[in-house]
């Protein structure tokens, strides 16, 4: 066993984001995307969805413009049902009740979908605006971990990034998705597509065995998450 044990480690460092945390990438036709109905100035919003897959649960969130509602307030759970397009209404919280304008997110924990957008907080303002047009597949950005040493530091190589943004980089615990981790830098993306980045591995998750890892753009809202384990490990990235 323990001449087995490293083999089977280096195959899962090979593996793609894909197929160790995240499900396949959704086709375009059923990318989920929601419309602002109606809003009720500081009490609720109406929004009717599209392409929602059925059977999910989702995360609903509200948060200040421009943060696409990543890390907002969570203000309930919303189950997908049969899918497709359905009407949902939420409550404003009250910390955002007098924003001028409101992001809110729905985002599902277990599948990985999610949808975003925003709305004016005024009664008369029903429309908001609506969300950054979604990837074509054939650009959907992922990253292999292609060294660790251990508690230090982990380096990634990236795939059809998009040029010129600019992503967030977190780390959490394992099957986190990166999701409201430490921020341990930036990553501009410069001319996009392949590119090696190093990044620390923070203390608070020194010592753990496994750590997820994500880059998200706060602009565009692309992004891509992998996991890797804590320990000195080398491997070559699988071919481009």
């Amino acid at each position: 066993m323990k001449r087995i044990i490293p083999i089977l480690v280096l195959l899962a460092l090979l593996i793609p984001g894909s197929a160790l945390a995240a499900p396949n990438p959704p086709a375009q036709s059923t990318i989920p995307t929601f419309s602002i109905q109606s809003v009720v100035q500081g009490t609720s919003v109406t929004i009717v969805t599209y392409n929602f897959p059925a059977n999910d649960s989702f995360s609903v969130r509200m948060g200040k413009y421009g943060t696409l509602g990543i890390g907002g307030t969570l203000i309930g759970t919303q189950p997908s049902g049969a899918g497709g397009s359905f009407v949902a209404t939420y409550t404003i919280p009250a910390a955002l009740k007098d924003e001028y304008k409101i992001a809110i997110r729905l985002e599902s924990p277990t599948s990985g979908y999610y949808a975003f957008n925003w709305f004016y907080n005024n009664t008369t303002g029903g429309g908001g605006g609506n969300p950054p047009p979604p990837p074509p597949p054939a650009t959907i950005p992922i990253f292999w971990v292609q060294s660790v040493v251990q508690d230090s530091t982990v380096t990634i190589v990236t795939q059809n990034f998009p040029a010129n943004d600019q992503f967030t980089v977190t780390m959490g615990y394992m099957w986190t998705q990166g999701i409201g981790g430490i921020v341990v830098g930036t990553q501009d993306s410069g001319a996009g597509g392949t590119f090696t980045a190093t990044y620390n591995i923070p203390a608070a998750l020194k010592g753990q065995a496994q750590i997820s890892i994500r880059l998200q753009s706060p602009t565009s809202g692309y992004y891509a998450y992998n996991w890797f384990w804590n320990f000195t490990a080398t491997v070559t990235v699988p071919p481009q």
